[in-house]
């Protein structure tokens, strides 16, 4: 007989996820206007919903199966699982926890980890390590960045949890797609061995499916914040980027979007701004700060501010063909795997981020770039100054450069970042 409680414990920080969620959502709910931040809002919900399926899924005994966000959620549910995303999982606990994950980045810091390494793997690892979680078994691509795949074998070394690594090629091209496929192909059937399942590709078509439904409904989204004022919050990038792991391939995603593109259209027809008036219109060619949930708020009512996307809030691949056969699914998988978002920009050189990001820049008529360069991310070190200097050169506009831990308050505190943001936001008034 399983013993639900012993099974609901291997994955004991998505219970305190689903506490965090829970929380805030009615303290969101009780505080804020019915109108109030309706990404927020709708977001929680959806997410304490599924967060609670989880649970109650692990509390059956079926396989904890982590991953890296570079191998899409969706892809795990050919199986009869629990999918954890090992990245998604730090840093959403950095945002909701009043610590954030810094004491498991310090648990796996004083264990020996490099503290130069990403944060968003050190707070999982040092849950592991602390045996909060206990994963049956780990898949994760070889890429995007040395940085990030040199942390993984921890995972397999020191906890002997089996470790699956389907390789992730450089270079874009038809051959590196069809290689790719075959990988990704490669490793559901060893991840299939491990916990002793088939594949169910019949399954992974119906999810699929409900992700190029998304990615539609994404597309209408991204179209809208070429308006002028943007008529999407700045709060949706954060649950947006929460939705692409926690929500992948599930009805409660495809609502989550449905609803915010009828306000969105709302507020575009009634030339509305989420929090007033927009003043500066901003891109974020990487990462928000994910410790400062607020903060996406509080540039929209104090500084009237839009982030109109991040990293992780413009790269949307091509739909996958779920009609045909297994090879040209697996084809549509891996090109969306490769053309993820932060995947495909630090699995390439510079040149195509920087064009991308000044017609962008052109695009959506925004005023500023604010880049934040994350401690962990050493890849793109030589990239701000290159960036900066292009969208000077053939736009005609500033970039912000922030020296941050994007999940670890201590390196630059909120109160720093906020403040080089507003000087940063008055040279532009």
């Amino acid at each position: 007989m399983v013993n639900r409680v012993e099974m609901e414990n291997r994955i004991i920080p998505y219970k305190m996820l689903y506490e965090a969620v829970a929380s805030t959502q009615g303290l969101v709910d009780g505080i804020l206007p019915a109108h109030g931040i309706p990404s927020l809002k709708l977001g929680l919900g959806h997410i304490k919903s599924v967060m609670e399926d989880f649970i109650v899924k692990a509390g059956e005994g079926l396989p904890i199966i982590g991953h890296h966000f570079s191998f899409p959620t969706e892809y795990l549910y050919c199986f009869e699982c629990v999918p954890v995303c090992i990245e998604a999982t730090s840093y959403f606990l950095a945002a909701l926890l009043p610590n954030g994950s810094e004491p498991y980045y310090d648990l796996i810091t004083n264990w020996g980890h490099p503290f130069h390494t990403c944060s968003s793997q050190k707070g999982t690892m040092g849950m592991t390590l602390d045996d909060l979680f206990k994963f049956e078994a780990i898949i994760t691509p070889t890429a995007p960045c040395d940085n990030t795949y040199a942390s993984y074998p921890f995972f397999k070394y020191h906890k002997n949890i089996p470790l699956i690594t389907p390789d992730l090629p450089f270079l874009k091209a038809e051959k590196s797609y069809r290689y790719h496929a075959e990988e990704i192909k490669l490793g559901l059937e060893k991840l299939g061995k491990v916990i002793g399942q088939e594949p169910n590709y019949n399954k992974l078509k119906q999810v699929l499916e409900v992700e190029n439904q998304v990615t539609n409904l994404q597309m209408e989204i991204f179209e809208l914040k070429k308006a002028t004022p943007c008529p999407v919050e700045n709060m949706f990038n954060v649950m947006a980027a929460a939705a692409q792991i926690y929500l992948a391939g599930r009805e409660e995603k495809l609502e989550f979007y449905r609803q915010m593109l009828e306000i969105a259209k709302f507020r575009y027809k009634k030339k509305e701004h989420h929090a007033g008036e927009e003043k500066i219109r901003s891109i974020w060619p990487y990462m928000i700060v994910f410790f400062d949930l607020a903060m996406g708020e509080w540039l929209d009512r104090h500084l009237g501010m839009s982030i109109l996307f991040d990293i992780f809030n413009y790269n949307f691949a091509d739909p996958i063909n779920t009609k045909s056969d297994l090879e040209t699914l697996f084809y549509g998988m891996a090109k969306k795997a490769m053309e993820a978002p932060m995947t495909k920009q630090s699995a390439e050189f510079y040149y195509p981020f920087i064009e991308t990001c000044v017609q962008l820049a052109k695009d959506f008529s925004a005023d500023c770039f604010i880049f934040t360069s994350h401690l962990g991310c050493k890849q793109f070190g030589s990239v701000p100054q290159l960036l900066r200097e292009a969208l000077r050169d053939e736009v005609g506009i500033p970039m912000l450069l922030i020296d941050l831990d994007v999940g670890d308050a201590r390196f630059a505190s909120e109160k720093i970042i906020r403040e080089k943001i507003k000087l940063f936001a008055q040279t532009l008034l």
